[in-house]
């Protein structure tokens, strides 16, 4: 099943949609649930991330389409967003915040199905890269591609991501669990690490993107050879 969440003000739009999808369910024999919102505040507050595509309207009341989307990317960077507007360069503005597509009112059925198939063929691998953490901010899904490195701190962990940093309660080796299938390896018993993000290791030193991270005794010849093993896959 492809869950959706329509964020639309507009009953009239939205009801073109939800037609669209009853009718893509029928041609194509999958299974769509269709959320509708009235506007980017109740779908944002709280948000549940338990959607594989959100699609927004720009121009809502209280909150724009292009606002709730930034604040979107700080709750879930891997829900596939589609954006729907009337003003065509609107929809340029998507690449800040990773849109997958966007349709321009008034929207054809052809257009719908034709930017829906090229969309819902991502849904899957988001679906199985996507980790739910219940950080201080609410739950959040996170892509493990943008986790630089996980930090252990007293009865917390912190996700450093490309698009800031999420504290949750729990420990370490319960978030390593989590990532075991995406390259991360420890280089100390604090830090896990993302190894796509590591540009070299200068003796006890793992250099990534932006910091520099300890790497332990007891830890060098595992963390290296995780790393050796990583490199020479590419």
């Amino acid at each position: 099943m492809i869950r959706v969440a329509l964020v639309e003000d507009s009953d009239a739009d939205a009801a073109v949609v939800c037609d669209y999808f009853s009718r893509y369910e029928k041609e194509k024999g999958i299974s769509v649930n269709v959320k509708r919102f009235n506007n980017a505040v109740i779908f944002l507050d709280p948000y549940l991330p338990e959607y594989d595509l959100v699609i927004m309207d720009i121009q809502m009341p209280y909150m724009n389409g292009m606002d709730a989307a930034h604040k979107l990317r700080e709750l879930d960077n891997s829900v596939l967003l589609v954006f729907m507007t009337s003003l065509k360069q609107y929809a340029l503005q998507g690449y800040e915040v990773q849109a997958a597509n966007y349709f321009v009112k008034p929207i054809s059925y052809f257009d719908f199905s034709l930017k829906l198939e090229k969309t819902l063929l991502k849904t899957a691998a988001i679906s199985s890269r996507g980790i739910i953490i219940r950080s201080d901010i609410g739950s959040v899904r996170l892509s493990p591609e943008t986790i630089l490195y996980v930090e252990a701190e007293g009865h917390h962990v912190i996700f450093h991501t490309l698009s800031g940093d999420y504290t949750q309660y729990g420990s370490i080796s319960e978030a390593a669990k989590k990532l075991g299938s995406f390259n991360f390896a420890f280089c100390n018993r604090c830090y896990l690490v993302n190894l796509r993000f590591v540009q070299s290791i200068k003796g006890y030193d793992a250099v990534l993107d932006g910091c520099v991270l300890r790497i332990s005794q007891p830890k060098k010849r595992s963390f290296l050879a995780a790393f050796e093993a990583y490199a020479s896959s590419l």
